[in-house]
């Protein structure tokens, strides 16, 4: 009789003891939407006092070419030159430069969102990214879309998708074949921040037949490029 109250005894502690394991396990998954929340808040309170102490507008251009003076590139260029002139302040990234590894999906970033496993130059694009006002996303096109250094550059910014909001967006294309090519190009590049809050699409860079370089520079969307930055 003893021994069979000891194990019933023992049972109950085992059923206890599953019971409180159970419900923290309850607690932490309830919590989890509202911590990561609260992360998000923070890091978008944050990025939004660097842009409201910032003189002017703060334009964030992420040129995807591999190659410097390309036609894409000088598109970003010539933007960048017209919203100087208006007095807003331009940072140009260029992804060739940065050390950006491919996204493994992992998923640590949808349970700590704002944050990436991977130590490499795009945690301070993130920052930067947040902080911005406007952003300029160029790319050549291959095979009828964004370039890879593009794609994988996207693929990066799942960790803070959700805390971008409110900016306006510009886009910049380069091809060497006809606008069915940019359409097709530019979609692509809306598909991505179409997931993004309050975003504005403002318009497109775009100049065909670009089998050279510096071709751009002849076209029509070189001055567009100045006055869409200008305007900006």
């Amino acid at each position: 009789m003893e021994v069979r109250n000891k194990r019933m005894g023992n049972i109950r502690t085992a059923v206890s003891h599953e019971r409180r394991d159970f419900l923290k396990a309850g607690v932490a998954m309830a919590a989890a939407p509202f911590i990561a929340g609260m992360a998000s808040t923070v890091l978008s309170s944050e990025a939004q006092a660097a842009r409201n102490n910032a003189p002017g507008k703060k334009i964030l251009i992420i040129s995807a070419s591999p190659r410097a003076n390309s036609n894409s590139d000088a598109l970003c260029d010539r933007f960048m030159r017209g919203a100087q002139a208006s007095g807003h302040h331009v940072e140009k990234i260029r992804l060739s430069e940065q050390n950006i590894d491919h996204c493994t999906g992992c998923l640590a970033c949808i349970h700590n969102p704002g944050s990436c496993v991977l130590e490499d130059d795009m945690a301070e694009i993130h920052e930067k990214m947040l902080a911005a006002d406007i952003m300029v996303l160029a790319t050549p096109v291959y095979f009828h879309m964004m370039n890879g250094r593009m794609k994988v550059f996207i693929d990066r910014v799942c960790p803070i998708y959700t805390m971008i909001r409110d900016k306006d967006v510009y886009f910049a294309v380069s091809c060497a074949g006809g606008s069915s090519q940019v359409e097709s190009s530019v979609e692509s590049l809306r598909v991505f921040t179409r997931s993004f809050s309050g975003v504005k699409d403002k318009g497109v860079m775009a100049v065909t037949g670009a089998w050279d370089e510096g071709a751009a520079k002849d076209s029509p969307a070189f001055e567009q490029a100045y006055t869409m930055g200008r305007n900006a």
